[in-house]
């Protein structure tokens, strides 16, 4: 029969000479670059992974003669961490069976029912689900650094209780409270107290037309009491098997008081503009009738005077209202450049 030909280091750890020889054979019968290692006890299995040897997959006598059961399992799953684990035993115990397997066995095999092709089997799954496994973690843990790492501020919370299940490091910088606290809090503890029912009627409001997704702007109040005006983006996700909301954290105060001040400044604008526009009328009126007699009225050289007089008056309340303009403009501009 042909043999798969993996390279692999696989561990038994047997004190029954007969047993190891026939788990031996197994292997060597379907498994060609395959390197066995043998230890009779726990304390010989634990030194010699200990050790760092490369191992692939041990195979596991549930009763040796200095520990049995499932504490030796805890001994050597402690050690081997990932390491896939086949359990081998002389007797059926399913009760036994489903707690081993919650700690990360990867089978649970009766002596008196095992064969080459069984044992095959048995490696080459083990060995395809921790590779499963481990791909999912790698998935796993790219999302979760796109959650910790963000510079957007993150927070996972229970949308039927309300509590906070879990918050990125832009959280924790930007209200103020630890991980540890905001653990013990629900998202009502981060809206002041006069704006929680707008977010109770905002989640019954999702919930009954089951909206998946959300954005909208509102109050914030941090751990040193000020509040903040936060754009929000949330939706649903999966967190640790349960339908969670994932809310998104904009703070826009900033971007909200430079906005107020340009429309403050705009309004301004166009009070001066009016007010100003009534004002330069009386003086540039007086300066139009001026030339329009000097132009085409007849007048004496003992008008003259008087006629040079109004308008040097009404050049002088002009230049008077073009530096009240000034000095109002130049105001303004310096409440901008705070602003900004």
């Amino acid at each position: 029969m042909k043999k798969d030909n993996p390279s692999l280091s696989v561990l038994i750890i047997e004190d029954n000479p007969g047993d190891f020889v026939l788990l031996q054979d197994y292997l060597l019968d379907k498994l060609g670059a395959i390197k066995i290692h043998h230890k009779k006890t726990c304390a010989e299995a634990l030194a010699f992974l200990a050790s760092d040897m490369p191992v692939d997959v041990i195979l596991l006598d549930l009763m040796l003669p200095d520990v049995k059961g499932e504490t030796l399992v805890k001994k050597i799953h402690e050690r081997v961490g990932d390491i896939p684990m086949i359990i081998l035993t002389g007797y059926t115990d399913i009760e036994l069976a489903r707690r081993l397997l919650s700690y990360g066995v990867s089978d649970f095999l009766i002596k008196d029912e095992t064969n080459a092709e069984v044992i095959y089997k048995a490696v080459i799954y083990a060995l395809e689900r921790e590779n499963y496994i481990q791909g999912i973690n790698k998935v796993k843990k790219v999302y979760q650094d796109m959650f910790n790492l963000s510079p957007q501020p993150m927070l996972i919370y229970n949308p039927d209780t309300l509590q906070i299940l879990d918050v990125n490091q832009a959280t924790i910088s930007k209200y103020g409270y630890t991980h540890e606290e905001f653990l013990k809090m629900t998202v009502k503890d981060i809206r002041p107290k006069d704006h929680v029912k707008y977010l109770e009627e905002s989640i019954k409001r999702h919930q009954a037309g089951d909206i998946s997704s959300y954005a909208g702007v509102f109050t914030h109040l941090l751990k040193s009491g000020e509040t903040v005006l936060v754009e929000i983006y949330s939706s649903n996700i999966e967190f640790e098997g349960k339908i969670v909301r994932l809310v998104l954290v904009n703070d826009i105060t900033e971007k909200q008081t430079y906005v107020q001040t340009i429309e403050a400044q705009n309004n301004k604008l166009k009070e001066i503009a009016w007010t100003q526009s009534h004002v330069v009328r009386a003086p540039l009126s007086r300066l139009l009738g001026v030339i329009h007699l000097l132009e085409v009225e007849k007048s004496t050289p003992a008008d003259l005077p008087y006629l040079l007089e109004q308008i040097k008056q009404s050049g002088n309340e002009l230049d008077e209202i073009v530096q009240t303009i000034v000095a109002e403009t130049s105001t303004m501009d310096l409440s901008n450049s705070k602003t900004g």
